[in-house]
């Protein structure tokens, strides 16, 4: 009898997993279909399982990758709660129950997506796991990222590092600085690039020491030009403390970067520059540089 019960008892523990899962099953189809507002019908489904399921994974992911603003009246409940902070909260939840997918996932396949929502939903859950999650594993997975031979894949770090970094240059700007000197240039690029978008002036140092590589004696201790042409941006983006290395770049006759400096001082609106900026305007260039005049 007890045998009896024990596989009665298991016969409904699989039909309740099923129907649990029966919602997620119908979205996954919806969007495989060609029906008219399957993504709008999916995430139905994909409401109505979590329902069922508040811990289910996929359902958290697919309802942050699927749910739109464009389905609902503005300013509606459910408008709101497809805002790009809410579904980067589901997202943040399918890492939550499966840790290792979901933050491979976000990193490598998320952030790839062509639509523009989807990347910032990703970026939002990427920000809630630096602030509640395993920070060292998303470090460490970014920076692989960053190193990678796709080309993407290191835009899609550089991006990330730099808009969490604006809120952590503490943690992030050192790890920046250590990618500075990697092997592969495409990595130097877009650690530049993060420092830039980051804005702190504890980068200045190495963003400096970058651009004056290029008087080095030996050829192997010069950096390439186009990552010193993108550190003189990226210190117009940090300006402040950066402003006297820009100027000494303007006012170095020799250098071939004066007006990559020149349109860095030129959209910063400070006094001190605008001494060396006239100095410049009264010279001829082979290149052409538009300076704004506020």
């Amino acid at each position: 009898m007890k045998k009896i019960w024990l596989a009665f008892g298991l016969a409904l523990f699989l039909v309740g997993c099923g129907t649990q899962n029966e919602n997620l099953s119908k979205g996954k189809e919806l969007i495989k279909s060609d029906k008219r507002r399957k993504e709008e019908r999916a995430v139905r489904e994909f409401k109505l399982a979590i329902q069922q399921q508040a811990d289910n994974a996929e359902a958290h992911y697919l309802l942050g990758f699927y749910d739109s603003q464009e389905f609902y009246e503005p300013h509606t409940a459910d408008w709101e709660k497809a805002s790009m902070a809410e579904r980067g909260k589901h997202m943040f939840q399918a890492y939550q129950a499966e840790q290792g997918k979901y933050l491979e996932r976000l990193i490598f396949e998320t952030l790839r997506d062509d639509d523009i929502d989807i990347q910032n939903a990703a970026l939002a859950a990427l920000k809630l796991i630096y602030q509640k999650g395993d920070r060292n594993r998303l470090l460490n997975q970014l920076q692989k990222a960053i190193k990678s031979k796709d080309n993407r894949d290191r835009h899609d770090a550089h991006w990330v590092m730099g808009q969490i970094g604006k809120d952590a240059p503490e943690t992030f700007v050192p790890i920046l600085v250590k990618l500075l000197k990697h092997n592969r240039m495409e990595t130097r690029l877009n650690a530049v690039k993060a420092l830039g978008e980051i804005g702190s002036e504890q980068a200045i140092p190495a963003l400096t020491a970058l651009v004056a590589s290029g008087s080095a004696k030996w050829k192997r201790h010069r950096e390439k030009p186009e990552v010193r042409q993108l550190a003189v941006e990226a210190l117009g983006k940090i300006g402040g403390a950066a402003v006297p290395e820009l100027v000494q770049i303007v006012q170095n006759k020799g250098s071939s970067l004066r007006v990559d400096a020149i349109r860095a001082l030129s959209t910063l609106g400070d006094e001190k520059v605008v001494a060396p900026l006239l100095d410049a305007l009264k010279e001829q260039s082979r290149r052409e540089v538009i300076i704004p005049l506020n």
